[in-house]
């Protein structure tokens, strides 16, 4: 996208070219896929459901309005379908989330854990795992978003279609909901 079309898109002047979306894709295309790997925990899933978002905005292109940024617009493409997929399947993903090793709580080679810490931070994960699959839909996708994809609060609440003050709010009650099943260790 070129400077003046990225003007026009703030001025509420959105021309979301064909010629533009390879780059759109190649922009935002690994925010997308993480955030739905995070919903669906399955690669296969997450891709398709990832060409699905792109595709999806492709057809929609002429839809943009430009009264939110480009990525929040997909984001908001991205989260519906995950909520679709979902309602059709039970969501497990901090269950898998054990097994995979980039995601431990200590992942860096050079600290070394002892086995106690170790086995600590595994029975920890385990508790907030339970607690989190245990949160009703919204407060958990809030959690998701907001503490492994880093979101902003507001961008959160523009693309699940909410007020600011209830993502708060449920992003509160969350939190509070894994302190108490944690015993107050996070």
């Amino acid at each position: 996208m070129t400077l003046t079309e990225i003007a026009d898109a703030r001025a509420g002047i959105c021309r979301i070219e064909p010629e533009n979306f390879e780059w759109i894709v190649a922009r935002h295309q690994k925010q997308i896929y993480r955030v739905l790997f995070c919903m669906v925990r399955d690669q296969d899933i997450a891709d398709t459901l990832t060409q699905e978002c792109f595709l999806r905005a492709f057809q929609k292109r002429a839809a943009f309005r430009g009264e939110s940024a480009l990525s929040t617009w997909l984001m908001r493409i991205a989260i519906n379908l995950a909520r679709d997929h979902n309602r059709s399947r039970r969501w497990a993903f901090w269950r898998r989330l054990q097994h995979m090793d980039r995601l431990e709580l200590n992942d860096s080679p050079d600290v070394r854990l002892s086995p106690e810490h170790t086995l600590l931070n595994r029975e920890l994960l385990s508790v907030i795992e339970c607690a989190v699959e245990k949160l009703p839909d919204r407060q958990r996708m809030i959690f998701l978003l907001r503490h492994v994809e880093e979101m902003p609060l507001d961008a959160i609440a523009e693309a699940m279609g909410l007020k600011l003050g209830t993502v708060k709010s449920h992003l509160f009650r969350a939190m509070a909901t894994i302190r108490a099943a944690c015993g107050g260790r996070i």
